[in-house]
């Protein structure tokens, strides 16, 4: 498609889209949008699965294995079957959307959109002698100052560059002089519109999509709490898993992940722009905060536990009987937790004796199982020795 627009002062540069060029030769970007995630998801759930069975960094673990055996209500068998049966459906429903909106990303009017920031930029710097104004500062007289101090600097430093934030300040306030114009605009007003372009808007992209996807997950998170139907017939579910681990992060009902994960991320990914890469991006890193804010270890050196509040055992405390109606919030910040009031408000004293409560009595019962166990088979094996007379 081709396509050149102009103004009175300004011509925008023409431009001719395409597809990007797949990541993948043999894999189109959005099909591996898909399968990222997934594939992200029993990566990092077999990290945690290997760290587990060889009992590395066991003084981080949040709960003991004698807790994970007691505790939990479901098997992993059956976490294994329910997580597949549900990556299935979600990609199955992730084709269908693509092959509807026909999903890709396309190149070749980046200059064109940069020109369209810097209109953009010149607009918003054609409003600064106004706003000077408003404080009964002339603007002309002042870039003229600024101008002339400039020279004297360059003057007095035989050509140096000492006095560039004063040529920039000028250039800003009288954004129309100068030499260097390209598609009619000065080159202050490219480099503000291609770090505008290339750096401010995805990150603005990405921060919608956070805070859209974070308040659709604590307010319907909530409500599965507060609604008795909810709870009993969608999120309990969940709720069985008393010890989080890794691979068990996506252990939901089918109605529970239609609503929190695909509706939600659906919505955030149209709200926020994103293109098919940066949504590669936004969902891969996505399951694997999930993931490790359901892996039962609070390492100090993992970078996914750097993000805020919201880590390991933020999430963790919401799976104990005594914190169910806390700590809502997943998976990046606890913004509407502390807005809302429902923020565990237990301190790291009160949160230590729980957990140390919590394995203690773990243990007892191990070692009265085990007990039991052992007086069982001493008495079979002294009948069987009656017999064998």
């Amino acid at each position: 498609m081709d396509n050149e627009t102009s103004t009175e002062f300004t011509v925008f540069p023409s431009y001719t889209v395409q597809p990007v060029p797949r990541l993948v030769p043999w894999l189109s970007d959005f099909h591996l949008s898909l399968l990222l995630p997934v594939a992200a998801y029993w990566f990092m759930s077999l990290i945690f699965w290997y760290i587990d069975k060889k009992d590395y960094f066991a003084r981080y673990r949040l709960h003991t294995p004698e807790e994970f055996k007691q505790r939990n209500r479901v098997t992993a068998a059956e976490v294994l079957r329910s997580v597949l049966l549900q990556q299935a459906v979600q990609t199955a429903l992730g084709l269908f959307l693509g092959y509807v909106t026909e999903a890709g990303d396309f190149r070749g009017r980046e200059e064109y959109d940069i020109a369209v920031w810097a209109a953009r930029i010149r607009r918003a710097s054609d409003a600064i002698p106004w706003v000077l104004a408003l404080v009964g500062i002339d603007a002309t007289t002042l870039a003229l100052q600024l101008h002339q101090t400039y020279t004297a600097s360059l003057n007095v430093h035989g050509g140096a560059t000492t006095g560039k934030p004063f040529q920039l300040m000028t250039s800003i306030i009288s954004p129309h002089l100068g030499d260097g114009l390209t598609y009619g605009f000065t080159a202050w007003e490219i480099s503000a519109a291609k770090v505008a372009y290339w750096i401010l808007e995805p990150a603005a992209r990405f921060g919608v999509a956070v805070c859209f996807s974070d308040s659709w997950q604590y307010f319907w998170h909530r409500a599965m709490h507060s609604n008795k139907w909810l709870y009993r017939n969608v999120h309990a579910h969940h709720h069985k898993i008393y010890v989080p681990y890794a691979f068990g992060a996506f252990y939901n009902t089918l109605a529970e992940a239609f609503v929190l994960d695909t509706i939600g991320t659906t919505v955030s990914l149209m709200l926020s722009g994103l293109t098919i890469r940066q949504t590669m991006c936004f969902s891969t890193v996505s399951v694997l905060k999930g993931v490790d804010d359901h892996c039962g270890y609070r390492l100090p050196w993992d970078p996914l536990q750097w993000l805020g509040e919201q880590d390991t055992r933020f999430h963790d405390v919401h799976h104990q009987s005594w914190g169910i109606k806390s700590n809502y919030s997943q998976l990046y910040t606890t913004f509407w937790d502390h807005v809302c009031g429902t923020a565990c408000d237990k301190s790291e004293v009160e949160l230590a004796a729980l957990y140390e409560k919590g394995r203690v009595a773990a243990a007892a019962v191990a070692e009265t199982t085990a007990a039991a166990d052992g007086n069982a088979n001493g008495n079979a094996n002294g009948r069987g020795g009656g017999c064998g007379k």
